[in-house]
């Protein structure tokens, strides 16, 4: 399906917006699994469990930033990471990778996917970094 911007028509692309990946974190070595952000960036991430807060260092070292547990959500091993398009294209590999590890991605550029997933999006937006 075409894009219109600017009065241009071009082919819509999947990196085209952000999506949240959630990632199944039931494993003791879950950190371990997620490919290293590139180039000295950060990513956001919200957990289902304070449990989870004990993986902090381990994120960080690995350049994704825990902002700890959603209030309201629905609790469980899994972490929701927060990637925008831009993040998307800057790293022929990371993504890819980051997607074998995902549990489920959830396309945020339709409204019923934003209003399901508010709670999880109030918590990433004031820390997302505008590419």
């Amino acid at each position: 399906m075409p894009t219109v911007t600017d009065d241009r028509t071009r082919p819509a692309r999947a990196a085209d917006g952000p999506v949240l990946v959630r990632v199944d974190a039931s494993a003791s070595d879950w950190v371990r699994g997620l490919p290293s952000v590139p180039d000295g960036r950060r990513v956001s991430v919200t957990v289902g469990s304070d449990e989870l807060r004990a993986a902090a260092d381990e994120l960080a070292a690995r350049g994704y930033e825990l902002l700890g547990v959603v209030p309201g959500r629905r609790s469980g091993l899994h972490a929701d990471i927060l990637v925008t398009g831009a993040m998307r294209e800057s790293d022929a590999r990371w993504f890819p990778a980051l997607l074998l590890v995902a549990a489920r991605v959830f396309d945020l550029r339709f409204g019923p996917v934003q209003v399901a997933l508010a709670d999880e999006l109030a918590a990433h937006l004031p820390h997302l970094a505008i590419d």
